[in-house]
């Protein structure tokens, strides 16, 4: 047979018996593609060693698999395999059978719902997250566990946790944060890594001009203390965590730009925000020392006061953050640009898929970056001699 036109040969490399290869049409990034369990796997990767260090980390899980298999006492195999000749056809796995079981006998408790938070928590501990993340979870836990902490987990599903932070009778955003916590200890329990997505791709949640421009005229006027925070929310796209981290001293409106420490940012590399004319303004209008929020418990209260005299009834999870990133990336429209500024460093096809729903007028993009201190504001910064 002749040559298939149009064709092309990857480079292929062999690690551990996976299969490596050069992607044609994109040269420096690796393809490993396998079959497990009769399912195909495929991963890219930026790099060569980082497709190694893949393979080598795979061979062992698969070893590590086949070893636990083995040393399974050979009655408990005997009843596997019967089992598997029972369901047989049925298209339901011995998984599933087992956890329906548990479900439709309550007696037979297993694991405890407060069990697997504690285990849980405790994986969080072993795996080196943050301080913030393992207590934000714990609240979440905890406040799970006065409900049905002596539940089975097994016994649990979406339905009983949705009803469970619908009881709570809280605002919309804080019950999908508390749903959220639940669906993920389920997925924890079940051995899944990742819970996969099943409902349509929502645009993020962000505030117009006006909304923000009252903000920032609100929190001068009655609770001035918050307005550094918001400035770098708002106007410089730092997460929420990492606010609460911020220093004066980190802050250099001379150079225009805020220095992030690996200890403060989300993927513990360091990085450096660039600043825009209006954050410039409002941070040396509003020059101090020390942190600039005291304490999470004295921002959230800045926050209620705020809201209330903006008339607001909910803020939403980042969406100082998305506001941002919609007007950066509408103003300059180089996702690479936006995603440096917010510390993304992932595909910029997927920022760009996430946020190109999401348009903003021209005139309401140029006027979000006007909103500017008032002629009191100014004066004060210039009485502090803080002007730059």
């Amino acid at each position: 047979m002749g040559k298939h036109r149009g064709r092309h040969r990857m480079r292929t490399e062999y690690e551990k018996g996976f299969a490596i290869r050069e992607w044609t049409h994109r040269p420096g990034y690796y393809v490993v593609d396998f079959q497990i369990g009769g399912r195909r796997v495929r991963k890219g990767f930026p790099s060569l060693e980082q497709a190694k260090t893949f393979c080598q980390e795979k061979r062992v899980e698969i070893t590590n698999k086949g070893t636990q298999t083995l040393n399974l006492p050979e009655k408990v195999r005997a009843d596997a395999l019967a089992a598997m000749r029972v369901l047989q056809g049925t298209g339901v796995s011995i998984l599933a059978a087992a956890e329906d079981y548990v479900r439709r006998h309550p007696t037979t408790l297993g694991e405890t719902v407060r069990q697997t938070c504690d285990r849980y928590l405790e994986t969080m501990q072993s795996n080196g997250r943050r301080s913030l993340s393992i207590y934000e979870k714990r609240l979440k836990f905890n406040a799970l566990c006065k409900a049905m902490g002596e539940t089975s987990t097994a016994a649990v599903d979406e339905a009983d946790i949705r009803a469970w932070a619908l009881a709570r009778g809280v605002s919309s955003t804080t019950t999908e944060a508390y749903v959220g916590a639940g669906l993920s200890l389920l997925t924890f329990f079940h051995g899944k890594l990742k819970a996969r997505g099943s409902s349509d791709q929502k645009p993020p949640v962000t505030w117009d001009v006006k909304v923000v421009t009252d903000i920032f005229a609100k929190a001068a006027a009655s609770v001035p203390e918050i307005v550094p925070a918001l400035t770098v929310l708002f106007f410089a796209g730092i997460r929420p965590h990492e606010m609460m981290r911020l220093s004066w001293a980190q802050i250099d409106t001379t150079a225009r730009l805020i220095r992030l420490t690996g200890e403060q940012t989300k993927t513990r590399t360091m990085r450096n925000v660039d600043l825009s004319d209006n954050a410039v303004a409002w941070l040396t209008a509003r020059r101090g020392t020390g942190l600039i929020v005291p304490s999470r418990t004295a921002y959230r209260r800045m926050q209620v006061k705020l809201m209330e005299a903006c008339g607001l009834a909910d803020w939403p999870t980042d969406v100082a953050r998305h506001t941002f990133a919609t007007m950066h990336y509408n103003a300059h429209q180089n996702a690479a640009t936006t995603m440096a500024q917010l510390g993304h460093f992932g595909n910029p096809q997927t920022f760009v898929t996430h946020y190109k729903g999401v348009q903003a007028p021209a005139a309401d993009v140029a006027a979000f970056w006007r909103i500017m201190p008032g002629k009191k504001e100014k004066s004060r910064a210039v009485r502090k001699g803080k002007a730059h």
